[in-house]
């Protein structure tokens, strides 16, 4: 009896949890030696990125919009009624950069060309049918122009069409290219997209015309944008963003400034 007891409370159960923890620190061990292998996949990780972050940056230097209007970009982290006129300078420049690029090669355009759509006098419209913000995360022109026809020679036409992927500032993209006619004059017909990303750390609030609860930011759609220093040009807690949609004037805290756009403070 006493043999039996000693066995199975105690020898037995010590064993038991003995390899309990034998088998634990086996496991440990086999994980402690995986970790030179992850530390090394974690700075193979970090090197992609960085790679990808330098192909970005160059793309991004010379093929986007500055953020001046003064240089043919735009800043759209403006008050509203500035980024009404800003915008319109800005959508001339692009039609500007698109007729330039019609021609190269040596082509003759057909008809009009394409165009460029004009922008409204509504802050909060140019942001979400121009700019595609917030519906899409980040402020970004996306222009479908259509088809162009151009007339040349053979040379003249593809060096055209090739020329689309070097148009400084923007992406674009010539497709479908057709060839009619007999040489050594053709026509040829492609599709045509043009695409501008916005630089910038600060995009205009959607600031909602009428009365700004007491305590908010003027932010954007959910609160996303409000004082200067996150995003927008939002006024300080509490106040309407300067001359939200309106003019300069602004509103007093608590109000909204004036709906329409005009130079007209609201009280």
């Amino acid at each position: 009896m006493a043999l039996s007891y000693g066995f199975f409370q105690h020898w037995m159960p010590n064993q038991t949890e003995t390899k309990y923890y034998q088998d634990y620190a086996t496991a440990l061990e086999e994980e402690g030696n995986k970790l030179p292998q992850a530390e090394k996949r974690l700075d193979k990780a970090k090197e992609l990125v960085e790679t990808k972050a330098q192909e970005w940056r160059a793309v991004v230097a010379t093929k986007t919009p500055l953020p001046d209007v003064n240089q043919r970009g735009v800043n759209i982290g403006v008050q509203g009624w500035q980024l009404v006129v800003d915008s319109k300078k800005f959508r001339d420049n692009i039609q500007r950069a698109v007729n330039a690029q019609l021609v190269k090669g040596g082509v003759k355009v057909v008809g009009a060309g394409p165009q460029v759509p004009q922008t409204t006098d509504d802050a909060l419209a140019i942001m979400n049918d121009f700019y595609h913000y917030p519906s899409i995360a980040f402020p970004v022109v996306i222009l479908n122009l259509g088809t162009v026809t151009v007339q040349g020679t053979y040379e003249q036409i593809m060096a055209n069409v090739r020329s689309w992927k070097n148009m400084p500032r923007y992406l674009a993209v010539a497709d479908g290219l057709q060839l009619t006619g007999t040489a050594p004059i053709l026509t040829g017909t492609y599709s045509l997209v043009v695409v501008g990303y916005i630089r910038g750390n600060k995009v205009f609030p959607a600031v909602p015309q009428g009365s700004t609860p007491s305590g908010s930011t003027g932010g954007g759609p959910g609160g996303g944008f409000g004082p200067a220093g996150v995003s927008g040009a939002g006024g300080r807690p509490g106040a309407a963003g300067p001359g939200a949609i309106g003019g300069p004037g602004g509103g007093r805290p608590g109000v909204a400034g004036p709906g329409a756009i005009g130079s007209g403070g609201g009280r």
